[in-house]
């Protein structure tokens, strides 16, 4: 394993720093301490206000470092100016510093007791001629000219005046109420019992706020209900409220705004937050969003309006949001994204997605609700893993269901979690439901429509049925994101959060909760199956309703559909894996029918006329092993995108002639029968994907090249050579070239063992991906080295390939897999380019494993700075077991582990995978620990290999500052363990390490060897080593592999850029 690194920045903590007092009262003793500040003193404490006075500090001429700290953290200091404050050198120190606490946002409040506020602020009578006596003494003009300037401006202060016209206890009282309500106004919100994960979000929202910044910022933060907006958003608010001249926190603004008494009462919450006024009073809701703006027009304030979900909510709150002071923050959570839209630009407004734990906050959650501990006792490991893989990191589901299971039996545990996965938790259902009630009544429906049947599915598959369903699909599915119930990725396909699945699911069950005939929808094959034969004496299907929009039936078991179902209404049929013989004779003519599969229905021979259904989009029959023709009909179908007839062992016969307008993907990979292609009439521009590799067509048509919009092109077999026509260099937009076996291209350019000709980049300029497989080339053109937009080059199963030329810089991904006759010369240039790559030094074959290397400043041009979470930037695999002599850090062992400097760098991995068996499959996954933190690295599947391999890999330093950027860098962990147990697809339960197909064997051996380098200010730290190391100056350092079925040997490169 190799590690290469480069360096950035780190993030920090945020938790709220706590003041030690409340309230600091300044005086002057004799004056006022037995009487008025004593009494004072005694009814904050009686009132909870944590006080203080300094009765037992020693006097002197300076006041006392520890007394300044003091004042510094207090959040209100109140001074009493009497008639001899001024006298004191003390007083007037403990003033200065008061006053430049102001500066720093602590509330300064005066009381003038028995004084006039402007014999202080003039420095008149008793106080000018105090001063005059403290010019004399001190000789210090400045340190006058200070406390002059801080008399002047504490006395500018709005406070209180005592001159005899009520008692003393009913004017203290005054001053308690009001620093009551300032105290309840500057005091830190709950967060959570255990916030968990809050550091690492809560910074790229630091950074939207920018609090230095002199503009008015808004940031929107928006999130499915549960996902932690609120619990942030009190954080944020802690960390920061200090800052501001004034703060709110207007918490479940959607529930409140309910009434117009709602309303007002969040109006006056909002001033009596930042004003401390009780007793404000706006009268109605108009009169209240002026109020607000007028009076708090000139503070900068931070404002946090939290679940909001109405674009006028924020308007009779704070109107247009363009009349805040310079400096202002506001903060808004809410659900729905396209509310943000709706601000206006008046001021720099962002966006930011709250997302769910990752697994490992998400363990630590779950274990401090369900064990008080950060990490779940022994024996219910197992049962954890299960509760993480249903929470799919939504805190609160992991907090509630922590909570239920907390001090209760493994069995009860069991009983529960049988229960969750079939009925959601009333208290999760109740928070999750919120979002759904929210929603119009069409929306509504495409919100179960897809919990009940379109998880999964492409979103044009879900629009079509939508529509004939009157559901308005274009616009509910876009409102369904914006509200984060729904998600599109990069393939556009609809996805929901399982919980949220759940739920929608739930409340079609609670439609009728025993009887599933009277739902509105049915998902599950057992409930429908009965209720479509409950009338029937034998148990069989007879009957199907006529008004179907979808019929969803894998493996349906008759030969035939019911001889009275003629659906004019159908939209997608998808009957993959059944006993049906001649599907189409009840179905057609079907002017609605847009999807058809019938995938893997062995008894179908025929694909008949199909032209009375002219709006076929999608037409899979994939693996119909006795299909044998394809109707002429076929070829016309003008709406037709995607024809998949892959794996038909006896496909013969195709339209004699295709002309689709539409079509964009044609699949004839393994039809084994099929010897000939059909003619193409004319320009087809839509064409992106042809497949033909595993057929035995040998000779295309000359009319090949009208498929000009084509992307991607397999092509090949193992049964001779593919003779290409001229017409193909006329293929201009070709990106993807998949070639199996010997290709001959006209004009003399080939694939086989000769060279290709230079002839060959007529087209090949054009690629971006060259797969070459099962073909007797030896050697590559020097010539792909001027394919600038290659990036990914795979070579496999070329057993007389022997020299790969050097690459394009593009070159990200290579793949030279079971090539055993690759000479040494060219895995050399490649291990070279890679380090190139990485901005190593030209003559790092000559480094031994001590040397000191740093990242030379070309690779940050070189490495993207697109982040690619879990996967790498940079991918080479070729044969061989010499790992490159630069990775520095060792292990035959799954662990490694090592220190670096305080920002994170860009890594490479190095593994060599030894075998001497028959061909084997690896999966691993490589996790990377920062100081106990985890987080996953890479996870990579390697197909089939015969032989020894090395796996190069490359993750940029933004994409690794991304994952870990809530930690402070120290101490890393590098480590291949045992994939989580609830990870699905290639990483299955049995899987331990890094292991090969059917072996279950764990890497966690107790040996470890490291040797390691010290770069410029990066400790590498320190190993007892288990096993030599190699230290030399040769090119490659030579472990002996293992023998043994799936041996690894692991080694780590740490190189640092300062």
């Amino acid at each position: 394993m190799a590690l290469v690194t480069s360096n950035e920045a780190s993030s920090s903590s945020f938790t709220h720093q706590p003041k030690n007092f409340d309230v600091f009262l300044s005086f002057r003793g004799e004056d006022t301490r037995l009487g008025f500040t004593g009494h004072l003193y005694n009814a904050l404490r009686q009132h909870g206000i944590h006080t203080f006075i300094d009765d037992n500090l020693p006097r002197g001429e300076r006041i006392s470092t520890q007394l300044l700290k003091t004042i510094e953290s207090s959040t209100i200091s109140i001074i009493v100016f009497s008639e001899n404050y001024a006298s004191s050198s003390w007083c007037l120190d403990e003033l200065a510093k008061i006053i430049e606490c102001k500066k720093n946002n602590q509330l300064v409040r005066p009381v003038f007791y028995k004084v006039d506020p402007s014999e202080v602020r003039n420095q008149k009578g008793k106080f000018g001629e105090a001063l005059a006596k403290h010019e004399e003494k001190f000789k210090d003009d400045k340190k006058v000219q200070k406390w002059r300037e801080a008399l002047h401006e504490a006395a500018s202060i709005s406070g209180w005046h005592y001159n005899n016209s009520c008692t003393e206890f009913k004017f203290i009282q005054g001053i308690i109420e009001e620093i009551s309500n300032s105290k309840l106004n500057r005091m830190p919100l709950f967060v959570a019992k255990y916030p968990v994960g809050i550091n690492s979000r809560i910074e790229a929202i630091k950074l939207l706020l920018n609090i230095e910044s002199n503009d008015v910022r808004i940031v929107g933060m928006y999130g499915p209900g549960g996902i932690g907006k609120t619990t942030i958003a009190k954080a944020i608010y802690n960390n920061f409220f200090d800052n501001f001249e004034g703060s709110s926190f207007v918490e479940n603004v959607k529930d409140k705004s309910g009434t117009f008494d709602g309303i007002i009462e969040l109006q006056e919450t909002l001033l009596f937050d930042i004003l401390g006024d009780r007793h404000l009073k706006v009268g109605n809701i108009s009169r209240g969003t002026n109020v607000i703006i007028e009076r708090l027009c000139c503070k900068r304030i931070l404002l946090i309006l939290d679940d909001v979900d109405k674009a006028d909510q924020i308007e009779r709150l704070i109107g247009k949001c363009d009349w805040f002071a310079s400096r202002s923050r506001i903060i808004i959570t809410t659900r729905d994204k396209h509310l943000l839209a709706t601000l206006g630009k008046a001021h720099s407004i962002y966006e930011v997605e709250v997302t769910k734990l990752d697994d490992h906050e998400a363990l630590e959650l779950f274990s401090l609700h369900a064990f008080h501990r950060n990490k779940p006792e022994e024996d219910y490991s197992k049962l954890t893993n299960q509760v993480i893989c249903y929470a799919k990191g939504l805190p609160l589901a992991l907090v509630i269901i922590g909570a239920d299971l907390c001090g209760r039996s493994e069995m009860e545990w069991e009983s529960a979690l049988d229960k969750y996965k079939r009925i959601l938790d009333k208290d999760i259902q109740k928070i999750l439901q919120i979002s759904y009630e929210g929603l119009d009544e069409n929306e509504r429906d495409i919100f179960l429509d897809i919990a009940c049947f379109f998880q999964g599915c492409n979103k044009n598959y879900v629009v079509d049925i939508s529509n004939a369903c009157n559901c308005y699909p274009v616009i509910g599915i876009q409102k369904l994101i914006d509200k984060c119930l729904v998600t599109i990725d990069q393939f556009n396909t609809l996805w929901m959060h399982d919980l949220l699945q759940q739920m929608g699911r739930e409340i079609v069950r609670q439609e009728s909760p025993k009887n599933p005939g009277e739902r509105s929808r049915l998902w599950c094959y057992k409930d429908a199956l009965d209720i479509l034969t409950q009338n029937t004496s034998c148990g069989r299907l007879e009957y199907l309703p006529n008004g179907l929009r979808l019929l969803d039936w894998p493996g349906f078991p008759s030969s035939s559909l019911p001889s009275d179902f003629c659906p004019t209404q159908l939209v997608a049929l998808k009957m993959s894996g059944s006993r049906i013989e001649k599907p189409f004779m009840q179905i057609f003519p079907c002017q609605s029918l847009t999807y058809v599969n019938f995938g893997d229905c062995e008894f179908i021979r025929k694909l008949p006329d199909l032209s009375m259904t002219p709006n076929v989009k999608e037409l899979d029959l994939r693996s119909c092993k006795n299909l044998v023709e394809v109707h002429d009909s076929i070829g016309g179908l003008d709406k037709l995108e995607v024809l998949n007839l892959a794996n038909c062992k006896k496909l013969r016969i195709l339209p004699s002639c295709i002309m689709m307008k539409s079509l964009t993907t044609f699949i004839l990979s393994d039809c084994s029968s099929l010897k000939k292609f059909p003619n193409i009439s004319q320009e087809m521009k839509s064409i992106q994907d042809l497949a033909l590799d595993g057929t035995s067509i040998c000779e295309l048509p000359p009319s090949f090249g009208n498929l000009i919009g084509l992307k991607s092109l397999r092509l090949g077999n193992h049964l001779g050579v593919v003779h290409i026509p001229g017409s193909i260099y006329k293929l201009q937009h070709l990106e993807r070239l998949v070639v199996k076996g010997d290709v001959i291209f006209s004009k003399d350019v080939e694939i086989n063992r000769q060279p290709l000709c230079n002839s060959y980049e007529g087209f090949s300029k054009f690629f971006s991906e060259l797969f070459i497989n099962d073909s007797n080339v030896v050697t590559l053109p020097e010539s792909i080295s001027r394919c600038k937009r290659l990036k990914s080059l795979s070579i496999e199963n070329c057993n007389e390939l022997q020299e790969i030329p050097r690459l394009p810089q593009s070159v990200t991904n290579i793949e030279a897999l079971d090539c055993d006759s690759l000479d040494s010369s060219s895995l050399r240039k490649l291990f070279l380019q890679f380090g190139e790559i990485l901005g190593l030094p030209p003559n790092i074959p000559c480094l031994s494993v001590g040397s000191n290397m740093l990242m030379g400043p070309q690779s940050s041009d070189r490495i993207s700075h697109e982040a690619k979470p879990f996967f790498s930037e940079y991918e080479f695999n070729v044969p061989g077991n010499e790992i490159p002599n630069w990775f520095n850090h060792q292990s035959v062992r799954n662990f490694v582990s090592f220190w670096i400097g305080p920002k994170f760098p860009t890594i490479a991995l190095c593994l060599a995978f030894g075998k001497e068996d028959a061909c084997c499959h690896f999966y691993y996954q490589v996790e990377i620990t920062v100081n106990g933190r985890k987080r996953l690295f890479e996870r990579t599947h390697n197909r089939g290999m015969r032989s020894d391999h090395l796996s190069f890999s490359c993750r940029p330093q933004n994409s690794l500052q991304k994952q870990f950027q809530d930690l402070n860098l120290v101490h890393v962990e590098c480590i291949c363990p045992p994939p989580p147990l609830h990870i699905s697809g290639i990483f299955h339960d049995s899987y331990e390490g890094i292991q090969p197909d059917g072996s279950n064997f764990s890497l966690d051996q107790p040996d470890l060897g490291i040797d390691s380098s010290n770069g410029d200010g990066f400790d590498s730290g320190s190993s007892q080593l288990a096993h030599p190391s190699v230290n030399d100056d040769s090119d490659f350092n030579l472990y002996p592999l293992w023998k043994k079925l799936g041996t690894i040997l692991m080694k780590i490169c740490q190189i640092c850029q300062v």
